[in-house]
């Protein structure tokens, strides 16, 4: 049988986790995170040790007659 405690604990982390999503949520809507502007180039995307890096070419150099 639990303890007060420990169903204080629970309900306590139940409450915090419904606050953190509804705080998430607002905070999409009061700030969205805008898209890069490379990402309407159209690069590709690979992953990189777990992270996910946009692949771009060099300028081509003129040449030279």
């Amino acid at each position: 049988m639990e303890s007060s405690l420990e169903k204080d604990l629970r309900e306590w982390r139940e409450n915090r986790g419904r606050e953190m999503d509804a705080m998430a949520a607002t905070r999409e809507q009061l700030f969205p995170i805008p898209q890069a502007p490379s990402a309407n180039r159209g690069g590709r995307r690979v992953r990189v040790n777990g992270q996910e890096v946009l692949v771009v070419s060099k300028a081509r150099r003129p040449l030279s007659s």
